[in-house]
């Protein structure tokens, strides 16, 4: 935490508050405080001690009211699942998912669940964590079911994001109708299979997709795609 205020800023720490919507009527934590600290000092941060610091360190940063201390708490999470073994991911895994109350913004979802849940459902090759999160009705688990599929997408594995996004098509939060659109978007890029996959999904859903999720979605597409898909 010492560390962490070295890289304190109030004017930073008065945007974050505003930028991540922690406010009365937003969706960020009202209860989150910020330093200020950017992201690289966060990172720093993290590779500074993530080596000493155990799972329960972690654990107990990870429910500090300070935002810049979960980001530092998540990135740590990160590095240590980048080299462990398969019985220490299986922890880093447990420690994650008992702690998503406090994952609770898209940027904490955002820098770590692709990187953890992710991966580890890739190797396991199991992804039944992701669609129970997909079920739990809390809009950061939600989104987390989503972007931790920027992992399988690289990994040429399609068929679960196309399912959530067909599950999310009539979700009421925009930070998901960004997360899905995002999804297929990446799903687009990486081969001539994933984008087939995303245009057979707008072919199929382009009528009911939300705006947004649509917009995300058509953003490396030609000018001529993009008119197809938007128009009514």
């Amino acid at each position: 935490m010492e560390e962490l205020f070295k890289y304190a800023s109030a004017p930073y720490a008065t945007h974050h508050m505003n930028f991540f919507k922690c406010f009365e009527g937003g969706y960020g934590d009202i209860n989150d405080t910020f330093c200020g600290a950017d992201a690289k000092g966060m990172r720093l941060t993290a590779k500074k001690f993530y080596r000493d610091a155990t799972l329960d360190d972690i654990s107990s940063l990870l429910k500090e009211r300070l935002h810049e201390a979960r980001t530092a708490a998540l990135m740590m999470l990160c590095e240590k699942f980048n080299k462990a073994d398969d019985e220490e991911k299986k922890r880093i895994v447990e420690v994650y998912l008992k702690n998503t109350r406090y994952i609770n913004n898209w940027d904490l979802v955002d820098i770590s669940v692709y990187k953890i849940l992710g991966r580890y459902c890739h190797e396991i090759g199991d992804c039944s964590v992701l669609r129970t999160l997909s079920k739990s009705g809390f809009l950061w688990e939600e989104r987390m079911s989503v972007v931790a599929n920027w992992y399988l997408i690289h990994k040429g594995e399609f068929s679960l994001i196309v399912e959530l996004c067909e599950k999310f098509l009539t979700h009421k939060h925009d930070l998901m109708h960004k997360a899905c659109g995002w999804m297929l978007r990446e799903m687009g890029k990486v081969s001539s299979e994933g984008n087939a996959k995303l245009l057979d999904f707008l072919t199929k859903h382009r009528l009911q997709m939300p705006r947004t999720m649509l917009r995300y979605a058509l953003e490396r597409l030609s000018t001529e795609q993009k008119a197809y898909f938007m128009k009514k």
